[in-house]
Parts: C-alpha cells; sequence; structure tokens
C-alpha cells in the first residue's frame, strides 16, 4: 500500500430540507452551482433529472473531480457528495449547501483518497 492522497471526499447529508427545495432541479440546480463556484472549483458539465413523483439527482463534473446530489423531497432528505482532487476546499461548497437550505439537521463525513 502507497500513501499517495488524491483529493478530500466531503459526505453531505440533510434531514430537514423542505420540500419545495427539494423537488425544483431548476432551485437545486443554481444553488449547487453556486455552491461549487464559491469553492473556487471549475463546472465541467452538468446534468440534472426530476423524478416522478418526486425527487431530483444532479450530477455536475468539474475540473478536479465531481459533485452530486440525490433528493427525497417527501422525506425532507438529500445526500450529496463533493469530490476534489485539486487545491479547493469541497467543505466550502458543503456549508454553503447547508445554509442554502437553511438545515439544522445535516450530517457531514470526510474521507482523504
Amino acid at each position: 500500500m502507497t500513501n499517495i492522497e488524491l483529493g478530500e471526499h466531503v459526505l453531505l447529508d440533510i434531514y430537514d430540507g423542505y420540500f419545495e427545495d427539494l423537488n425544483s432541479p431548476n432551485f437545486l440546480r443554481d444553488v449547487f452551482t453556486r455552491a461549487i463556484l464559491k469553492s473556487g472549483m471549475i463546472i465541467l458539465n452538468e446534468y440534472t433529472h426530476k423524478f416522478n413523483p418526486c425527487g431530483v439527482t444532479c450530477l455536475f463534473a468539474l475540473a478536479e473531480s465531481h459533485v452530486s446530489c440525490h433528493t427525497w423531497p417527501e422525506l425532507g432528505c438529500m445526500t450529496a457528495d463533493f469530490f476534489s482532487c485539486g487545491e479547493n476546499d469541497p467543505r466550502i461548497s458543503a456549508k454553503y449547501i447547508i445554509n442554502a437550505l437553511e438545515s439544522e439537521k445535516y450530517r457531514i463525513r470526510l474521507a482523504k483518497r
């Protein structure tokens, strides 16, 4: 085994989101775009899918790696992951999302990759 550090992976779970926010592809795309740019990462491409009757998945390919989120609006839940193999801090993005969703019930986990 080697001790090569490739990047930092931040896992975010939100448990108290508003149905309307978590079910809106436009809202989530805008909030995640601002969060990613705030941390200085570069968006290469994005994909958003709205499920029927509810739920959204957003994927962002970044120059530094990726960001994704999946929502369960009926439960007030969202999971997101932020992976950066660059010098940028993905925790900045995660904290921005927590504030934008006005969450008080969340969990953040960090993994060195």
